[in-house]
């Protein structure tokens, strides 16, 4: 499949590999990344990656990811608080950000850095 961008005349072309597991019909997100809210210690993960800022007064929560991306997809935690908060089953350290990946099982940490203003 490809795209033009009408403004800058550039194209991407999008490849899908050969499968034949799964269902027939794959829903693939276009890869850029969205800023989603937790909203009644929810969150639903549908776009790769997924960015999620956690306000500085935050208390300590478990949020319950409804997870509708395939393995591999990112979710990128900006937690602001100083309380560590929990996505899934996968910890987020207090004031830092942590970078999560779905395994097809559950999300798992694969990196932490410092948050840095600017």
């Amino acid at each position: 499949m490809s795209y033009l961008n009408s403004k800058s005349r550039r194209s991407m072309d999008f490849y899908a590999p050969y499968n034949e597991e799964g269902d027939r019909c794959v829903l693939v997100p276009f890869p850029l990344a969205i800023v989603r809210q937790v909203v009644d210690s929810k969150l639903i993960h549908d776009c790769n990656p997924e960015i999620v800022v956690v306000a500085s007064g935050t208390a300590a929560m478990t949020v319950v990811v409804d997870t509708q991306v395939q393995a591999g997809s990112l979710l990128i935690v900006r937690n602001e608080s100083a309380n560590a908060q929990t996505f899934g089953v996968a910890s987020c350290a207090a004031s830092k950000v942590t970078t999560l990946m779905y395994d097809g099982n559950s999300y798992i940490a694969i990196g932490t850095s410092d948050i840095v203003e600017g």
